[in-house]
């Protein structure tokens, strides 16, 4: 073969296709070709035994082992090197030759020597011409042709141009652009250009090679005159890659590299944008107007909420660092000093406004659809996450929690993030399990309460141990140990050392309280005598009104039948996979956050708004899964579909109608107004803020007051003054009094 002129080096990088190389190499050796040419095979998967049998079954093929898998462009490079053809032509496996026209390509290209690339055409497997070839792919082109845009307005001029959409296929045709299926050039100008740029693992790389070539001045063809049958995606769909994100990195890397970052960035915002991220961000959107509608009037602003305002602003101006947060409804626990943290760092970026706080549980709030979307999807189904999405979107309940700058705010967001971590770490990512750790240390943080979610982490890790799975084996490494130490430890310091100096309230004595209140639940005697504060019956009582403004406000008799929908196909599902043995972890996960979080939450006993925020996401996603389950009956896919628009829209309507449940009496207006009345009032003289009424036995009563009349300038002072203004707030709004 050394000493006969070759004139074409036909090269075939392989990858998992052998039946299809076998084929396209059988094509290649019928047609007959009237030029002389070798076959040159690179094979990129190290695992193949392709060798043996190719030399048994074709002795003039060249065979080529690369050491690792060099990508499309990167396996071309290595055949060129070998190649002894004046005309290399690249071919992919999953091709058949048609006919004995290779000689005519041939020639064509040397009719002219501007001539830099031809094209055969390429047809499907019944014979019809796919749309190939374009012209140049530039900023607009990507903006408009590989978006949304040309989904949605498919004969656009710039589209059709790109796509050369009125090219009927059957004459010579000018291109920008071949398609690196298969194509001819001169191995020349091949090492001109240096070949293909083999940061292009696959896709794209012709369209810069091509892009180059033509900046030398050459033109580009394809030639129907030789027909390929081509069996599109034959070697992507055996392959073990993420074809979808290479696809990505490829296409940023060619406008980054051809047009510069800032266009590479825009082209890749308009190609995000599918028909479901389309979707995803309607839903985004409407729930960014819900939380930030008029926020400047209807903030809920709380005496607690005041607690956290003034701890925070002394964190920044006078450097007192709380090392615990606000008392809990025992006085001797406290909540976690996190979100004081939080505030402060708001305050000191952006300033003491007390709306920048809600900016803050807003901006939360918004980040939590997207994860709500997200973890849906991948622990459901995207139906799932998609009607979880816009469900939690819309939850006036959810809502107002986003609205209200408090330390209960961001537990929904961060509860989500725990049971996704949990679901990565069990599905055999062990890298996750100290993430766990650490967003149970943060909820811990923030809510007391939701140390109820540590017995989901202790369940997973007995199951794991008693049947010895791989994932629980994972963890037993020095890296993930020290790791999910860490995680404990960090966020946990500013209360160990309160702990370490106040007899270890927060963690010994609340772990030996938590086995007290279990015990005390399954009828151990109280210890200190105390009375239980509320029913069993009115727990469930105060369960459903708050479940009602979750999932559908306007009407209680809708929220029930969703209610026994949701939860008859929680204990169907669960009855069903463990009669089978098949066991989904997205869906185990979720029955053990809602099971677990309603046995803390009635053990307890205590109906407080704080400890509902655990349930938001899990009560949703449970939601949608009974939705989706009822969407899978053919007949009831368009009625559940316009059922979950019509709770969306009737939210939404609802918490804009009740003016998010403030209206004009308990609103941050009102308050604030009451605040510039204090000051105009006290004319610049001492004066002291007290409370009297319903909840003003809490030191926290006033403290809302005391940070917005501090903020606009003149706050109230501890020590006794004759001056005083008492406040007092009920459902019909806040009244003031004055006693010299």
């Amino acid at each position: 073969m050394q000493n006969k002129r070759i004139e074409v080096s036909i090269i075939i990088v392989n990858y998992r296709v052998e039946k299809e190389l076998i084929a396209c190499i059988s094509s290649i050796l019928k047609s007959k070709s009237k030029v002389s040419i070798e076959i040159i095979v690179v094979d990129n998967d190290r695992k193949s035994n392709l060798k043996t049998k190719l030399i048994e079954k074709f002795k003039q093929v060249r065979y080529i082992k690369s050491q690792r898998n060099l990508g499309y462009g990167g396996g071309n490079n290595l055949g060129a090197k070998y190649a002894l053809g004046n005309y290399l032509f690249f071919l992919n496996p999953d091709t058949l030759i048609l006919d004995n026209k290779i000689d005519k390509l041939i020639k064509f290209i040397e009719s002219n020597s501007s001539i830099g690339i031809v094209a055969p055409l390429l047809l499907n497997n019944r014979g019809i011409a796919y749309p190939q070839g374009n012209k140049n792919l530039g900023v607009k082109e990507g903006i408009i042709a590989l978006s949304f845009i040309n989904k949605i307005f498919p004969k656009n001029k710039i589209s059709e141009k790109y796509f050369l959409s009125n090219w009927n296929k059957s004459s010579l045709k000018e291109v920008d652009v071949v398609p690196g299926t298969a194509f001819i050039i001169k191995k020349t100008l091949f090492e001109q250009v240096k070949g293909f740029d083999e940061k292009f693992f696959l896709f794209f790389e012709e369209f810069d090679l091509c892009k180059r070539i033509k900046k030398l001045g050459y033109k580009l063809y394809i030639n129907p005159i030789l027909k390929i049958t081509h069996n599109w995606g034959a070697s992507t769909k055996k392959s073990d890659l993420n074809i979808k994100n290479i696809f990505k990195k490829s296409r940023f890397y060619y406008f980054k590299k051809h047009y510069g970052l800032v266009s590479a960035f825009l082209v890749e915002l308009f190609a995000f944008i599918g028909k479901i991220n389309l979707l995803v961000i309607l839903i985004f959107t409407i729930g960014a107007f819900l939380r930030l509608y008029n926020i400047e009037n209807f903030m809920p602003f709380i005496g607690d909420q005041g607690w956290f305002y003034l701890s925070a602003k002394g964190m920044v101006l006078d450097g007192q660092i709380p090392l615990v947060g606000i008392s809990s409804s025992h006085p001797w626990l406290h909540q976690g000093p996190l979100w004081t943290y939080m505030l402060a760092g708001i305050f000191w970026l952006f300033g003491f406004n007390p709306l920048n706080g809600a900016y803050l549980t807003i901006t939360l709030g918004i980040l939590s659809i997207l994860v709500v979307y997200i973890v849906g999807s991948e622990m459901f189904s995207r139906r799932v996450g998609l009607m979880s999405a816009i469900l939690y979107a819309t939850s006036p309940l959810v809502v107002i929690a986003s609205r209200t700058p408090y330390h209960t705010s961001p537990i929904p967001l961060f509860t989500l993030l725990f049971i996704f971590s949990l679901y990565k770490f069990i599905k055999g990512n062990s890298n996750f399990f100290p993430l766990s750790i650490l967003f149970l240390s943060i909820l811990y943080n923030l809510e007391l309460s939701t140390a109820i979610l540590w017995f989901i982490l202790f369940i997973v890790l007995i199951y794991g141990v008693w049947k010895k799975t791989e994932w629980v084996k994972k963890i037993i490494s020095q890296k993930i140990l020290i790791y999910s130490i860490l995680a404990f430890v960090i966020p946990m310091i500013p209360i160990l050392i309160y702990d370490f100096y106040n007899n270890f309230p927060q963690t010994i004595k609340f772990v030996i309280w938590i086995g007290y209140r279990i015990l005390k639940f399954f009828g151990l005697a109280s210890i200190h005598g105390e009375s239980e504060s509320i029913s069993l019956n009115s727990m469930i009582t105060f369960s459903f009104h708050f479940y009602q403004y979750l999932i559908f406000a306007a009407s209680s008799i809708i929220a029930f039948v969703i209610l026994v929908l949701s939860f008859g196909a929680l204990f169907i599902n669960i009855y069903h996979q463990f009669k089978k043995k098949i066991y989904q972890i997205g869906f185990i996960l979720l029955f053990l956050w809602i099971l677990i979080s309603f046995i803390g939450y009635f053990v307890n006993k205590t109906s407080s708004e704080a400890y509902l925020p655990i349930f938001f996401p899990g009560i949703i996603y449970l939601v949608a899964f009974s939705f989706d389950k009822v969407m899978k009956i053919k007949m009831f896919l368009i009625p559940v579909v316009f059922l979950v628009i019509m709770i969306s829209l009737a939210n939404s309507y609802f918490i804009i109608s009740k003016e998010y449940f403030t209206d004009n009496r308990l609103n941050f207006t009102k308050r604030l107004s009451v605040a510039k009345e204090i000051i105009k009032k006290s004319k610049g003289a001492d004066y002291n803020l007290v409370g009297i009424g319903n909840g003003s036995q809490f030191e926290s009563f006033t403290m809302n007051y005391e940070y917005l009349t501090w903020w606009l300038g003149h706050s109230p002072t501890k020590s006794p003054q004759k001056l005083k203004y008492a406040i007092y707030e009920n459902e019909k709004g806040v009244f003031l009094s004055e006693n010299e």
